[in-house]
């Protein structure tokens, strides 16, 4: 029986940890609606996304036209895409 609460709490101290991680994946949007909480696949198929010129230039950092996964990766971790809620 203590394995079990024990168990239990700890399942939701991982539940609720996770919860708080995704409060802002993708700037200020609701969780699941920024490029971020989409994902890479989803938010930019075959590396192509719809953003403002200046928003691509900071994101396109090797400037080929495309977005990479680590261009997506270390554009979320800075926070770039928060403008695109503008568009």
């Amino acid at each position: 029986m203590k394995r079990i609460a024990m168990a239990t709490a700890a399942l939701i101290a991982v539940v609720g940890t996770a919860a708080i991680a995704q409060t802002k994946p993708g700037g200020n949007l609701p969780t699941g609606q920024g490029p971020c909480a989409q994902g890479y696949e989803a938010a930019a198929p075959k590396g192509r996304m719809q953003l403002k010129a200046d928003t691509m230039k900071r994101v396109d950092l090797n400037s080929d036209g495309n977005i990479s996964k680590t261009e997506f990766d270390n554009a979320c971790t800075k926070g770039l895409f928060e403008d695109t809620k503008k568009n």
